[in-house]
């Protein structure tokens, strides 16, 4: 299990970086990338590019805070993913420039220079991943509420904690 500090340093790179992708998609996951655009070449994906940079999460509560108020989330009552995707392609997110355990330990905040926050909470038991960040040369952060940081290969398969930890 890897610190915060350890994280830190490991993402620092990324803040500075502008919003360049926003996209909630199935059962509204939720995912920003930030950065160069990169092109994948995988028509069947919505999108044509990653961020160089991404952060999200695929089945856990998110909410996007200005000045303290929540102004979208992912129980907004719409009626689609789509309807959901399109309020938040208004938000003018901007450079992000922090990543916390906020609002508590179990918690991660996306802050921007905008003023826009971004929650990613964990609301479930269990140790299934509640927060991703998708790093250059295929580095990957999780985070969830039981073994909190784990660093590893996206593009290799992690060794089950017991087994020296992440890969």
């Amino acid at each position: 299990m890897a610190a915060m500090s350890t994280i830190s340093k490991l993402i620092k790179p990324m803040f500075g970086k502008t919003c360049c992708k926003t996209r909630v998609g199935e059962y509204r996951s939720f995912k920003l990338g930030f950065g160069d655009k990169i092109y994948h070449g995988k028509p069947k994906l919505i999108d044509d590019f990653n961020g160089e940079w991404e952060i999200g999460t695929y089945y856990r509560s998110w909410r996007i805070l200005q000045e303290g108020k929540v102004i979208c989330g992912c129980n907004d009552p719409v009626d689609s993913n789509e309807e959901l995707d399109a309020a938040v392609k208004r938000i003018t997110f901007g450079r992000i420039i922090s990543i916390t355990q906020e609002p508590s330990d179990i918690d991660i905040r996306a802050t921007f220079d905008t003023g826009i926050v971004v929650d990613f909470l964990s609301t479930v038991s269990g140790d299934d991943e509640s927060f991703h960040i998708f790093c250059p040369e295929h580095m990957c952060a999780t985070f969830d509420a039981v073994n909190g940081w784990l660093i590893g290969k996206s593009n290799k398969p992690w060794k089950k904690l017991g087994d020296s930890g992440s890969a």
